[in-house]
């Protein structure tokens, strides 16, 4: 897709292929199940696969129709979906795709029993070890693992997990699940097993068992309370970017935007810029948020509007045209979600389709 807006989100494949690398490094011994579920976490699914295709050893997407995609784009190497919705329809793909399916609820062996002899269905038994989301609980373990044990036509059996506060390095529940989870895993002689995300790879990667699960690491942002992504020597995949539509001079006491929320204190020189929560700008960005304009950042002032937003460009060197970057390299996406409150994952995964992707 190509526009005349200026709003375009750069995508840099050497900047994935260099976090797919951080990813190895930090569990060399482990193969790498790169998450690219939500469109890639907004980076687009194809690309983000194309480009780290030769890094990685397998893919993780949330659905069949991300599967389908996959397939029909022509990549070979093997998935799993991590929270399907399945049905006996549905389950029969599974292996004509050489996917696996993640069971993940006491429901759900009602339907593998039906499945035929000669299915050969690869499966990921999900346990519930603190996350309280999807899991098979640890009180109904020994009885689905009994269950799955008399179904003939499931041909591997595989363990995961996923720990809730994996980006908080010193919480001791981390230790808590790993621990119940290795405990679990000794019970039966599971395919794989499989722990961390990114989080969980950056803070606990001693723990790391046959496959990790990075995803929001590989798209070059922190997965760590008190880390940022440079520290972690990761590259942003994405830049959000647009240019200056309009540079005017108001004074001192002039209303800027919907509502007139902030007033200039001093006579000031204010950029327009086009893009806007119609473009997936966060609408509830306040006044102060850093936009990279010549490599200078300068506050957003004002209610972030559906195709604008301005900035108070001081004294800086700017002309109508100039690009700004709202996000991506010189303006981590890290910080614009701390002033949006919100987190990087929303914002990336929020791009709204009108904005062109350029793949480079």
């Amino acid at each position: 897709m190509s526009n005349y807006r200026p709003v375009k989100v750069h995508i840099s494949t050497s900047a994935l292929q260099h976090n797919s690398k951080r990813a190895r490094d930090m569990a060399p011994d482990s193969h790498i199940m790169a998450v690219i579920k939500a469109d890639g976490y907004g980076h687009g699914m194809e690309a983000v696969a194309e480009a780290i295709d030769g890094l990685v050893d397998e893919f993780a997407v949330n659905s069949l129709d991300d599967v389908l995609r996959l397939r029909d784009a022509g990549f070979k190497k093997p998935l799993t979906v991590l929270s399907a919705n399945l049905d006996k329809a549905s389950l029969s793909k599974f292996t004509e795709l050489e996917t696996r399916a993640t069971i993940y609820d006491i429901s759900q062996l009602a339907l593998l029993e039906q499945i035929a002899d000669d299915q050969d269905l690869s499966i990921w038994l999900k346990v519930d070890t603190g996350m309280g989301r999807l899991g098979i609980l640890p009180d109904e373990f020994d009885v689905v693992l009994q269950r799955l044990s008399q179904i003939n036509g499931l041909s591997e059996i595989s363990l995961m997990t996923h720990l809730a506060n994996a980006d908080q390095a010193d919480n001791p529940e981390n230790l808590n699940q790993i621990e119940l989870f290795e405990k679990l895993a000794a019970k039966y002689s599971f395919k794989q097993l499989s722990i961390l995300n990114s989080a969980g790879l950056v803070a606990y990667s001693q723990s790391a068992k046959d496959i990790t699960r990075p995803g929001i690491l590989l798209y070059g942002i922190s997965p760590s309370i008190g880390k940022s992504a440079e520290q972690l020597d990761l590259k942003p995949v994405m830049t959000f970017k647009s240019e200056l539509i309009s540079i005017k001079r108001l004074a001192a006491g002039s209303a800027i935007g919907y509502g007139g929320t902030y007033v200039l204190d001093q006579d000031s020189r204010i950029g327009i810029i086009a893009c806007g929560y119609g473009d997936g700008y966060p609408r509830h960005a306040p006044s102060g948020t850093p936009v990279l304009v010549n490599d200078i950042l300068v506050p957003l002032v004002g209610r972030v509007s559906m195709d604008m937003i301005c900035v108070d460009l001081g004294e800086i060197s700017a002309k109508v045209g100039d690009s700004v970057t709202l996000w991506g390299e010189g303006n981590p996406i890290e910080v614009i979600a701390e002033y949006a409150q919100t987190i990087s994952y929303e914002l990336c995964c929020g791009i709204l389709p009108r904005v062109e992707r350029i793949v480079e």
